[in-house]
């Protein structure tokens, strides 16, 4: 009764403000307190003279009348300003002045993206602008707390205060707004508990309180707030702080979106029947909840559902949530059920049951059986992840059946790491085609050439299957957007033969290109100089020959990975092969080369720091994405992870999550000749190194300590001479070291990183001395190591070093005693020291006995 006696009383205040006003001002005049407060208000904003927004406000003879301004509304009838529309476009910079106080008749006020930087946090006399319905501070930059003041908005129906910094708890104040129809508090960092209040905003239709950082249970009060419509709560900390049981949620009848990412639902253990209760659902999210499977007794109520995000749980059985789906609803637009661990298998009705779908996402399960052809029935279907499940099924077969439907969306195809057999046919007619990953199944036949009218392409994966024939400018005469390629290990049974063809250097965008483990052969084509945006560029294990181009180097200078080994490539390494300042892998191991490593190869100034860069290497794509809740377009950006195949510590592995951080050359199994450039040992971030089976002479650089990121070394089978240097025995993190069968001589420097390595290591130079070899160095008359050169610890205890200990005992004893003889003091000080030290042992000694004596005649 007495908050409807406040607002009676302040209805009356105001209209009698409004009868005043009017009795005075003209009908839709401006008031010039008014624009006076408007013009202070512009002045916080800090515009520039440039700045064109608000230019329309300001005291020229054309500007008296504010209510002609730019965002401005007024009343009719009396001239009050009753909205503005403010709305930045995220580079204002300013405060928010305390004039704007004085519109007290203000009903609608936008600021959102505007960045008040001077003014730190919400300002609380906005409270005092008590017939507020609409307000929308979002990304204000606005930090602190909010003010518990803006309670007193007894009228407001629309609060935004999202995109902030904000902190703090929720204010049990805002709790009294019984108008309140829409609340977005999401994208702060508000923390404690959600107060059981909130359950009091019974007018609410619209609560986002997502990307913040609260904690404990969702109230069950939510479930007085009937008029929900929209809730979305989802969490961004993988810690999932905030909880909930559900029991609340069947109570919210008008319920449509309802999002709780990251929400700890493990104890729902009903979670299906909570959801089945809501008859107007249109979108559900509870990715990443720990959800587990339940006893269904009901179907779902709502045949409007057009969006499932159910991904990232502990969904195990997929004959609990398929019929679940198909049989409630045929409108679904998008189901997302990635990451459960799902078994079983596809129904073969489940395209014929959901026709609408445009997004699917089964992918990283362990579902198996035959994809279902009803699955591309659905001529609607955009977007198909199945990847990592045990799935087989014929692919010619699906894009036949898909081929029929008069209007072909699909845009990403995903089936990689699966049984899938079959051919490639003719893809041509799938012109909206984007993105299509087939690669680690077991498919066979040729590559049709229609795959190369796809314009739209931006990544094409068919690695590790069984693929065969010719590869030919038509595979690649219309693919101008494609950014990723991989052809790579089709020669598990057969092979892809036949020179490169040159149709490649059309691929103007193109940034990873893996053709490894095939048998091409002839040169690298002229045409790849227009490539100028490869960052990976794998050609190893085929049969290709003549010089490594120097374009390469000149054109290609973004090449994050070159990988030439095992082809028959000859001549020198190209000097332009320098300009590579991003290379982080060079691979030209099993080749013919033949000359000296260019000195300027310590140019490669990405291998000269330390690896500070992402693990992963990926590359940018893009592509259209609908939503299945708006419907509405959008552009999706994304990333690729690159990987590539190397030789590391003596076999061939794949590196992918880590190829980022590695730094490595390779020039092993060549006919390289001359001595090992000192340069090279400014490639301080070199983490592998391997210059065996060379023809490399002279000595190890004795600068070689530099690389202390070295793990992997071999200089094995060369003709290197002399010493090993010592500072070889500093680097810590040398696990793998080879020095075999080469002319070192002399003593293996001292370390636990050179003396704990096996023999092996060593093996093959004859004129090497010292443990880990059973070769020990003789103590006189050896060859004078680098080690002997800072000192010979053997030779240093010689006949000399004990004479001269002799010698000093004597002197030192003999000195002691005459300083007693001729000095009386100090011999009556010196006998009077033993004597107290006697007594003191004495005393203690006794003490002791007595004590141990008495203890043992108790027992």
């Amino acid at each position: 009764m007495m908050m409807n006696g406040v607002v009676y009383l302040v209805l009356m205040v105001q209209l009698l403000a409004w009868t005043s006003s009017a009795a005075v001002v003209a009908s839709g005049k401006c008031i010039e307190s008014e624009r006076q407060a408007l013009l202070s208000l512009k002045r916080g904003f800090n515009l520039t003279h440039d700045d064109d927004w608000l230019s329309s406000w300001g005291d020229g003879e054309q500007q008296k009348d504010c209510c002609n301004w730019e965002g401005v509304t007024c009343s009719n009838h009396t001239g009050h300003v009753l909205m503005l529309h403010l709305q930045g476009d995220g580079y204002t910079r300013g405060s928010i002045s305390p004039s704007l106080g004085e519109l007290h008749h203000l009903k609608y006020l936008d600021l959102s993206g505007n960045h008040f930087t001077h003014t730190p946090s919400i300002p609380p006399f906005i409270a005092s602008l008590t017939f507020l319905t609409h307000l929308d501070l979002f990304s204000c930059s606005f930090g602190g707390n909010i003010p518990p003041q803006l309670g007193n908005l007894l009228f407001l129906e629309y609060l935004d205060l999202s995109s902030n910094n904000l902190v703090g708890g929720f204010p049990l104040q805002l709790t009294n707004m019984s108008s309140l129809t829409y609340l977005d508090l999401s994208h702060n960092s508000l923390n404690e508990t959600m107060p059981p209040q909130l359950g009091n905003l019974l007018s609410l239709e619209h609560l986002d309180l997502s990307a913040n950082a609260f904690t404990g249970t969702i109230p069950s009060q939510f479930k007085n707030l009937s008029r929900l419509q929209y809730l979305d709560l989802h969490y961004w900390d993988k810690t999932m702080s905030l909880s909930s049981d559900l029991q609340w949620l069947s109570e919210l009848s008008t319920m449509r979106y309802l999002s709780l990412p990251r929400v700890n639902l493990s104890g729902a253990s009903n979670w299906q029947q909570q959801v089945s209760s809501l008859s107007h659902l249109q979108h559900l999210d509870l990715h990443g909840c720990n959800l587990v499977d339940s006893v269904l007794t009901s179907s779902l109520a709502s045949t409007s559902l057009s969006s499932v995000d159910i991904s990232n749980n502990s969904l195990r059985d997929a004959s609990l949530i398929f019929p679940w789906l198909m049989n409630s609803t045929r409108n679904l637009v998008t189901l997302i059920m990635n990451d459960n661990g799902l078994t079983g298998t596809i129904p073969e009705t489940f395209g014929d049951n959901l026709n609408s779908l445009e997004e699917l996402n089964l992918a990283n399960n362990e579902l198996k059986g035959q994809i279902p052809l009803s699955l591309f029935h659905s001529c609607n279907l955009a977007w198909l992840d199945l990847s990592n499940n045990n799935l087989t099924g014929e692919f010619h077969e699906y894009i036949r059946e898909y081929s029929r439907c008069a209007h072909k969306p699909l845009k990403f195809l995903e089936l990689v790491w699966n049984e899938i057999t079959g051919m490639v046919p003719d893809l041509s007619q799938l012109q909206s085609l984007q993105e299509l990953r087939l690669d680690n199944n077991r498919l066979n036949g040729s590559i049709h050439e229609g795959i190369g009218q796809l314009s739209n392409l931006t990544e094409l994966s068919l690695g590790n299957n069984f693929l065969t024939g010719l590869i030919s400018e038509a595979h690649f005469s219309r693919l101008s957007h494609l950014g990723t390629l991989d052809l790579s290990h089709n020669a598990l049974a057969l092979w892809i033969y036949g020179n490169m063809p040159k149709s490649l250097g059309s691929l103007r965008n193109i940034q990873s290109i893996h053709f490894e483990g095939n048998h091409f052969s002839g040169e690298i084509p002229p045409s790849l100089h227009n490539c100028t945006q490869l960052r990976v560029f794998d050609v190893a294990g085929n049969k290709l020959s003549g010089t490594i181009p120097s374009w390469i180097g000149d054109n290609i200078r973004k090449l994050l990975v070159l990988s030439l080994h095992s082809n028959n490539f000859h001549g020198n390494i190209p000097l332009s092969m320098c300009n590579l300042d991003e290379l982080r892998v060079l691979d030209l191991s099993l080749n013919i080369l033949s000359g000296s490593i260019p000195k300027c190869i310590s140019n490669l100034s990405a291998m000269a720091t330390q690896a500070k860069s992402n693990a992963t290497i990926t590359h940018d794509y893009h592509y259209e994405y609908r939503d299945g809740f708006s419907r509405t377009d959008s552009e999706v950006s994304g990333v690729y992870n690159d990987s590539a195949s190397l030789t590391w510590k003596g076999k061939m592995s794949k590196y992918g999550s880590t190829l980022g951080l590695l730094r490595s050359i390779d020039f092993s199994s060549n006919r390289l000749t001359g001595e090992i450039p000192t340069e090279m040992m400014t490639l301080i971030g070199l983490v592998s190194l391997n210059l065996s089976r060379n023809l490399f002479s002279g000595h190890i650089p004795s600068t070689i300590g530099q690389l202390k990121s070295i793990d992997f070394l071999d200089l094995s089978r060369n003709h290197l001479s002399g010493t090993i240097p010592s500072q070889l025995a500093q680097i810590d993190d040398l696990s793998v070291l080879d020095l075999s069968y080469n002319d070192l001589s002399g003593e293996i420097p001292l370390g636990t990183q050179l003396q704990t390595r096996d023999a092996s290591a060593y093996a093959g130079n004859p004129k090497l001395c010292g443990a880990p070899l059973n070769n020990t160095c003789p103590i006189h008359g050896h060859q004078i190591s680098e080690h002997d050169a800072d000192g010979d610890d053997e030779q240093f205890v010689s006949e000399g070093f004990y004479i001269a200990m002799a010698v000093g005992f004597v002197m030192s004893f003999w000195g002691f005693c005459f300083s007693l003889i001729l000095k009386k003091s100090w011999r009556y000080a010196y006998f009077k020291l033993l004597s107290d030290v006697y007594d003191t042992l004495y005393v203690f000694t006794a003490i002791k006995v007595a004590k141990f004596k008495r203890i043992r005649s108790q027992i």
